[in-house]
This record gives C-alpha cells, structure tokens and sequence, in this order.
C-alpha cells in the first residue's frame, strides 16, 4: 500500500501540466502532497515500531517518552525532516506554476482529482489510524467477560520467583534452518526446562510494557485513549488490575525489578511501584555501580553490566529468609541493530555483519552462563527461574529472515526435579502469570484473560480468536485504569502541582470528570500533542459535570476573573450548557466536603458554555 499510495500521488504530479486552468490545480496539488507527508510519517513510525502507527506508538505517545533511547532514531528522525523540507519546496515551486482563469472543471481534471484521491484512501496511515480509532471508539462491545474470577491462595510452602525477560528474544531466533548456530547455549538449556512452544503476542501485547503486564497481569495494554485521557498525569498503572506483584506481596514476598533502562520510559517504574515491588531500579537508580559511566547504550545499561548487579541482588536475597521475587529485563538486542556489550566483542555471529544477530548470539551466551550458574546453586531448590521474550522482535536488521518462520515467543521454565518437556499447546503470554502462579504453590487455574496452561484450555484457542476476546472485554480492561475519588480525600498543592486524593494523587493541571454521583469518571490532563484542556471543557458533551483546575489565566476564557492572580491556579465547578457555575480561588482550603457541598446542593449549580 506504501509504494501504490506513492506511486498514484507521484505519477499525478508528472500529469500536473495537463489540468485546465481551473481551481482544481490547487486542490489536486495540496492532496498529493499531503499524501507524501502522511507517507513520510508512516515510514518514520514504520522504523520505530515495524508495523507502522500501531498501538504501540500510539501508548506511548500518549505516555511520554522520557527515557527514550533517542540515539538510534536521530538519522531517521532527520530524514523525516528532510524530506518534510523538500515537500514544502516542492508546493513552492509547484504553486508557482498554478494558474487560474476559471472555476469550472473539465472531466479529465475531476478523474485526475479523483485519482489523487485514491491514494489517500491507499496510504497505510491513515489505514492504521482508521483502524485504531475504530477499535477505540466503537461502542458496540458484546460486554462479554472472560476473565476469570477466582480467589488465590497458596496451598503449598510458596517458592521463590525469578524473571528474566531476554528484550525482543523471541523462540523462532532458535531455528536452526534460518539462523544456524545463533543460539547454541539456550538451545542446549531447553533440554533441562519445561518449554512452550507456542506461545504468541495477541493485539496490544507486543512491546515491552504490554509484554510485562500481560505476562504478570493477564491483560492486554489498552488505554481510554477515544477520550484523549493521556494518562501521563495519572499516580498508579493499571491500579485495579490484579497481577502477580500484588498477589506475591500480599503473601510477604520481597518482590525487586531491575532493568537497565530509564523507569520513566512507557511507566515501567510506575507499573512496578503500584504492584507491591518493595525495590524498583532501572538506569538513574544503577548507574552508579558503573565504574565507567560512559559505558552506555542509548537505552541504558550493556547486558553485561546488568548481569554482575543481579547476581549481587541475588546473593543478598538468597541470604534472607523472605520468599522473593526478582523481576529483570535485559536490552542488548533492542531493535533496530541491537547492541554488543564489551564481554561479546569477539564473539560475533558468522561474518558479523548482521548487527541483530551478533547481539542475539551474545545474548544467549550471558543468559545460559546465568542460567547455568543458578540452577547449580543450592537455592534452586526452592526457586523458580523464568526466562522469556518480553515481546516478538520488532523492525531491525533480521525481519526478512524472521518472517520466514513461525514466530513465538520464548518461555522457558527451570524448577528443581521437575521433568523437562516441551509442549506445544497453543497459548499467549496473557498464560504466563497463571502458568508460573501455580508452579509456586497458588491454586490459580487463571488470572484476567489468562489460563494455567497445565490444566486450562487457553483463550487462543477460542473459535472467535484471542483478538476478539479482547475487543469484547475492552470496557472491563479499561476499568482496571481506576481513578482516585473525591470522597478518599481532596488536597490541592498548587505549590507540588498535585491534587492528593487520600493516599493517592494526581497532577496539574486536571480535568476531573464526574457521574451524577460525584464520582470521579475520568481524568484529562494536558500533554504535548492533545488538545488543550480548554477546548476539552468546551467539547464536554452536555450534562456533564466537572471540576476544572488549571491556571486561572485559562478558565478566564470562560468567564472573567479579573479579581485574581492570572498566574496563579483556580479551580472552576460546572456541568455542561447549564447556567450556574462556581469559581474557586484559594486552592489550599478547597476540600471534598465544599465540592460535595455545590454539587448536591443545585442541580442549576452549573454554567452555560457556547
């Protein structure tokens, strides 16, 4: 679709000349070219994702991309700049040949027009963003709930739990007809471990932090994007979610998270703060441990490195007489070209010219080394190792050779005496947390659209498909991103820029939504490419109430409040084309009973807005 959309816009500049001299000329030339933008755009998320503007791209945007390793996106990045700067020389010159003595059109001009058309219909990103915006605002949901309703407990002395997430290691880099030799060690390993063999990435599971919360929470990663609710501002990731950290620390586990790269990146950080981890370090947190701090890839910390400070983390675990859990992810073979910690510089794969393949072939000998030396260590016994892909590889500088298998992800499991085998029963990586729950001592026979794969049927194998099951559910995963309410407690620090909610908080500024009841539906905040907080107040859809708190500067474009500081905060209380409303000034003494007080006392306690 990339190249036909191009070649349909290109090819209709060459017949440029042939239009009449009419008004059409100038449309027909802002179509084309706005189609070679849009082009351009597509290929520059295309590079970053490797399936264009995905959901993917998309979560992060709306999240943020602190701790983004930009480095390796920098050339592409100027490229799109590049090529951006030569479309718009390109309408200047064009524009100059644009001559009009009529307003009519001939029908050759209307079929080339018409042409040109066609191949905004063909470009893959407005395809993609047709698809996600169908997904997230159709509301039409069967309502269907599969997730399983059960409550957990441990009915065995409950083990230790390691997690080795090998980034973009998927299984089908073990195929020895495409990539003889890449992987000798884990190959020789999965002898000894229970292997799945076919365990998949259903939609919105396929990169790193809906890798993690599908295999630990059995969801996938959706967010109330239709509502521009950027989430960004928010204090907890996925709060009423259930996942395994909650279910481990609610039994007293030591549960730790240590990766190599920024936390802040897609809310790593805070996905493991509001899951019961008592430790959780990624780059800012490491990098003092680094003899060499320049010792860096642009995601963070080499493999290498990450290995000497968990085995450290372990030793000091393994000395205390708490069950734990320790939960870490590696990053040498990020995609595109993957990166060789100083350990593997002679050790490359082949000729070494396939960067990827030279860092997946250094990642599997530190990983079987790590492997190797635990499962011979004496706290084995009473300890389950997993080792798995985060996420199936995205774009890099092996997807020719990769799309020529059936690709899996790798979930490999090491427990003391226990038989190894490889089973190939079809699964996702929503069954992972299930499968290892019950390795542990738990009576999990599920946990959110997860299945213990040793006892249950999993939900890939649904007639409708994994795909539909989650569109089907997508209301009820979407409830598991619950906001703080009114009633927990209501603080504001215009000071820290935080509303505290109880025990939880928020940022400002905020857009607070509420039902009928003064609860709390949902929150908007601002971010860098959404639309303002106050065009978001004036789209509100009628009768609804809110809680607005932003600069007083801004809420005087609804009403004038020239009796104030501009520069500082103010909170406006309303409800949609009603005509009362209410102005709050001084935000330190604003609480929940005063904003209980004016929405239950006047159903007309709200203000008109055009």
């Amino acid at each position: 679709m990339l190249y036909l959309s191009a070649s349909i816009s290109l090819i209709s500049l060459f017949v440029f000349n042939t239009f009449g001299k009419s008004f059409f000329r100038i449309i027909f030339l802002l179509i084309s070219f706005f189609n070679l933008i849009l082009l351009g755009i597509y290929s520059f998320f295309d590079f970053l994702s490797g399936n264009g503007f995905n959901e993917a791209v998309l979560f992060h945007l709306i999240h943020g991309i602190n701790g983004f390793g930009i480095t390796e996106y920098i050339l592409p990045g100027l490229f799109l700049l590049l090529y951006s700067l030569l479309i718009i020389v390109a309408i200047y010159f064009f524009s100059k040949r644009i001559l009009i003595d009529r307003l009519q059109a001939s029908t050759k001009d209307i079929l080339i027009l018409m042409i040109s058309l066609i191949a905004i219909f063909l470009n893959p990103l407005v395809k993609n963003i047709n698809n996600i915006s169908y997904l997230t605002t159709q509301s039409t949901y069967l309502e269907t709930d599969d997730f399983y309703d059960q409550s957990i407990n441990f009915t065995k002395n409950p083990k230790n739990i390691i997690f080795l997430y090998l980034e973009q290691f998927e299984r089908t880099y073990m195929n020895e007809e495409i990539f003889p030799g890449l992987t000798p060690n884990l190959k020789r390993l999965e002898k000894d471990a229970i292997s799945f063999t076919n365990i998949s990435s259903p939609y919105a599971t396929n990169w790193t932090i809906a890798g993690m919360a599908a295999s630990q929470c059995g969801i996938p990663l959706l967010t109330p994007i239709a509502s521009e609710n950027s989430m960004v501002g928010m204090d907890k990731f996925l709060p009423s979610a259930t996942c395994m950290g909650d279910i481990l620390s609610n039994n007293s586990y030591n549960l730790n998270y240590i990766g190599g790269s920024d936390l802040d990146f897609a809310g790593k950080g805070k996905f493991y703060d509001t899951h019961g981890f008592d430790s959780v370090q990624g780059w800012y947190e490491l990098e003092d441990r680094l003899i060499n701090k320049s010792y860096r890839s642009s995601w963070g910390l080499y493999d290498d490195s990450l290995y000497e400070i968990i085995n450290d983390k372990l030793d000091e675990l393994k000395e205390s007489d708490k069950n734990y859990g320790l939960f870490s992810l590696t990053l040498d073979t990020h995609h595109p070209n993957g990166y060789l910690s100083n350990s593997c510089n002679n050790k490359k794969y082949n000729d070494g010219s396939n960067a990827i393949l030279n860092s997946i072939h250094c990642a599997d000998l530190m990983a079987s080394e790590f492997i190797e030396n635990f499962i011979n260590d004496k706290s084995f016994d009473n300890t389950i190792l997993v080792v798995l892909s985060d996420h199936l590889a995205l774009k890099n500088t092996a997807s020719s050779m990769l799309e020529m298998g059936d690709r899996k992800n790798l979930f490999y499991i090491f427990k003391k005496n226990a038989s190894s085998q490889l089973i190939n029963k079809p699964g996702s990586v929503l069954d992972v947390a299930p499968t290892i729950l019950s390795l542990i001592g738990t009576n999990v026979m599920g946990l959110g659209l997860g299945r213990n794969l040793f006892f249950e049927k999993s939900l890939s194998e649904d007639e409708i498909g994994i795909d539909n099951i989650i569109i089907n559910n997508r209301n009820k995963i979407l409830s598991l991103w619950s906001f703080p309410q009114i009633d927990e407690g209501f603080v504001i620090s215009t000071q820290n820029k935080k509303i505290n909610f109880g025990k939880r908080g928020i940022d400002l500024p905020a857009l607070i939504l509420l039902n009928k009841k003064i609860e709390v539906e949902e929150i908007m905040f601002d971010f860098y490419f959404a639309n303002p907080l106050p065009r978001k107040v004036n789209e509100l859809s009628n009768n609804q109430s809110f809680l607005w708190i932003d600069t007083c500067a801004r809420i005087q474009t609804f009403k004038n409040i020239n009796s104030v500081n501009l520069e500082s905060y103010c909170a406006l209380a309303g409800t949609k084309n009603k005509e009362s409303f209410k102005i709050y000034n001084d935000l330190e003494k604003l609480d929940k009973n005063q904003i209980f007080q004016f929405f239950n006392n006047s159903n007309q306690s709200f203000f008109k807005m055009k």
